[in-house]
């Protein structure tokens, strides 16, 4: 039992006294985020990097964050070797 019905009161009369409420809409439904695009320059520079640089060093030269040195280097070599491993397959 709620605490509504415990006192005796109904939706209907709750409407009545409370007037009607428009139900909440998010202005912003799950908005899928995606990462700060970075230009084509600073990703070919940060790929032709020595890998002995840490994606913080490269973030810090580059002005961009460690998610996105990290990002560009690693999702580079997983996308480039699904594409060879496609090519194989067809």
């Amino acid at each position: 039992m709620t605490l509504l019905e415990k006192l005796g009161l109904t939706k209907e009369s709750m409407s009545r006294m409370v007037g009607p409420v428009t139900p909440f809409k998010d202005p912003n439904p799950r908005i899928q985020r995606r990462w700060e695009a970075v230009p084509k320059d600073i990703r070919d520079s940060i790929l032709k990097e020595d890998k002995s640089f840490t994606y913080r060093e490269l973030a810090k030269k580059y002005g961009i964050s460690a998610s996105s040195a990290w990002n560009i280097r690693n999702i580079r070599k997983n996308s480039s070797s699904n594409s060879s491993n496609n090519n194989k397959q067809q």
